[in-house]
Order: structure tokens, then C-alpha cells, then sequence
């Protein structure tokens, strides 16, 4: 959606069904400070600015619920340029270890935050409140540019390997409009194991996926294995990364990133390569 078409009523909805399911009976006592009453940049004004210099726009409101406080909701553009919706941020992607005390109710808090996202997702759908999906809506209804296409003939494997469906879904319709073959993963376990059934030419992972492995130690069994060790990889990720981890990778993608970005990396790779 359009910046110009949100209102601060369109604002007011997406908190209200947040909170809804978030904090239950307890979401009256939550309600920002904020007056949704006003013109739709006065309360956007009042999220935190999270854009990074050359990326998206990205703004953030920390809402929390029952079990964790610092779940946000999140005001994006993502893909296109100047095309916005609404997200559920988790906030939850902390390098917790199996022997860390408490590791089981770490597990069981990010299992929580999953589903509350996915339910106030849902309800964004039903009240018409603008989601990543109406996004993929536009991305099929526009035509793709020759420079976007890849750039060679033989339908080069991309295996993605994201445990947000719709972004795993935005990136296969994306590249399959583009020329390119997918196979979609939603967690690094299962990505491992299809490796000789799928043999991607290039492999495009998430960095925090759930409960199971992360990016980083995907790529780093995938180096270790001899007939896959020189598979490109590249790692899309809202979080910083260790910098000792990049001498696995070709290269990252901060995301939000633009379609126009991500064609960028993986044609210019094919090209090269």
C-alpha cells in the first residue's frame, strides 16, 4: 500500500488487533500513548526509526504481550519501493545456547511468539490492514524488467530457506518469475538434507530460523561437506552478523531489501562465475 493511502485509522486497526491478541484481556491497559486522532505522520512519528543508511523504511512500535515485552510491531516498506504494510516483529533472535539455564522456556517463549505473530498476521488479513502478502499481490501483477532476468539459459537452482512463509514464498515467486528454478525450506535441517535431491547452483538463507539451526550454522556444515563446499551462499538477515562468519559467505542482504537488490546480487554472481 502506498504511504499516501494509510491513515491513522489504518494505525489504530493494526494496534488494536495487535494487542488483541497479544494481551487478551489486558489489552486496554496497554494502548500507546499515542493519539490516533491525528494526522496519520503525527502518529508515525511517534514509532521509532529503525531505516539503516541505503535501505528501506522501516519503523517500529514495542508492544510486547503476555510473555515477552519486547515483541513490535513494525510499519515497513519491503520489495518495492513506496509500497508499505504491516509486520509482526518477534524480537527474539538472541544467540541462546542448548547449555544456557532455562533453555527449554527460552524455547517455549520464541514457540509463543511465533504463534502470536502468526495470529495477529491473520487478523491484519481479515480487517484489511495491509500485510506482506498484498505486496506479493502487486510483485505478480508487475512486469518484471529484462534487467532483472537471469542473465543465463540453463534455469540455475535456488534453494531459499526462510521459516517466514511469506517471505519464502515472495522470494520463490520472485526468482521463478525471473528465470530461475526454486526449492523452498523453512528450516536449514531440512535444507541439509535435500541437498543431492535439490543441488542448488546458490543457496539464499535467513539468519534466525525458529528453534533449529541459524544461517550461520548452515553455511558452516555446508562448507565442511566436500561436494557442496563451494556452493555460493548468501545470508538475508535483519540482525548484525559476526564478523568472523563472512569468510563462509559470498555475500548478505540486510533485510528489508528491494527486489531490485537481491536480482543485483544473484545475477551479477552468475555473470562473474
Amino acid at each position: 500500500m502506498k504511504l499516501e493511502a494509510v491513515n491513522a485509522s489504518t494505525f489504530k486497526d493494526a494496534v488494536s488487533c495487535f494487542l488483541a491478541h497479544a494481551w487478551g484481556d489486558l489489552a486496554d491497559s496497554h494502548w500507546p500513548k499515542i493519539d490516533f486522532d491525528q494526522d496519520r505522520d503525527v502518529v508515525l512519528a511517534r514509532f521509532t526509526d529503525e531505516c539503516k543508511e541505503g535501505c528501506m523504511r522501516k519503523f517500529s512500535l514495542r508492544l510486547g504481550n503476555r510473555r515477552y515485552p519486547f515483541m513490535k510491531l513494525i510499519f515497513q516498506e519491503s520489495l518495492v519501493r513506496d509500497s508499505f504494510f504491516f509486520a509482526v516483529d518477534t524480537h527474539d533472535a538472541l544467540d541462546i545456547k542448548e547449555t544456557t539455564p532455562d533453555y527449554q522456556e527460552w524455547l517455549a517463549i520464541k514457540d509463543y511468539n511465533c504463534r502470536v505473530k502468526s495470529q495477529v498476521e491473520a487478523e491484519w488479513r481479515k480487517h484489511g490492514v495491509p500485510t506482506l502478502h498484498d505486496i506479493l499481490v502487486d510483485v505478480d501483477a508487475a512486469d518484471v524488467p529484462d534487467t532483472q532476468l537471469c542473465p543465463v539459459a540453463t534455469e540455475p537452482m535456488v534453494m531459499v530457506v526462510d521459516d517466514d512463509l511469506d517471505i519464502a514464498e515472495g522470494a520463490r515467486r520472485i526468482l521463478s518469475r525471473r528465470g530461475y528454478r526454486v526449492a523452498v525450506f523453512h528450516c536449514a535441517e531440512d535444507a541439509l538434507e535435500a541437498l543431492p535431491t535439490v543441488r542448488p547452483d546458490l543457496i539464499l538463507s535467513d539468519l534466525e530460523m525458529g528453534q533449529g539451526m541459524t544461517g550461520i550454522d548452515f553455511v558452516t556444515k555446508l562448507r565442511a561437506l566436500p561436494a557442496w563446499a563451494g556452493t555460493p551462499f548468501f545470508l538475508a538477515t535483519a540482525a548484525g552478523i559476526d564478523l568472523s562468519s563472512f569468510e563462509y559467505l559470498d555475500g548478505f542482504l540486510v533485510k528489508p531489501y528491494e527486489i531490485e537488490v537481491l536480482m543485483t546480487f544473484l545475477n551479477q554472481h552468475l555473470e562473474s562465475a
